[in-house]
């Protein structure tokens, strides 16, 4: 996993995941603030921006969640 943030003003952040699906890997976004009311579901849209949220457009904040809890 991998938190990435989103070039709006807002600079929200999502958390990332690569997904094998249809023969292929992809990217899967969920909204990483806890107080927001998406907090944890798939996000194609940033909650912020209303801007589509696809990994070329994102800037990655941290590679791994894997030592968090």
């Amino acid at each position: 996993m991998a938190v990435l943030q989103c070039p709006c003003e807002k600079k929200h952040q999502l958390w990332g995941e690569l997904w094998w699906a249809g023969g292929q890997y992809q990217w899967v976004f969920f909204d990483e603030h806890k107080t927001g009311v998406s907090y944890g579901k798939q996000a194609t849209y940033c909650p912020e921006c209303g801007g589509q949220v696809e990994r070329k457009n994102l800037t990655l904040i941290n590679g791994s969640l894997e030592s968090e809890g």
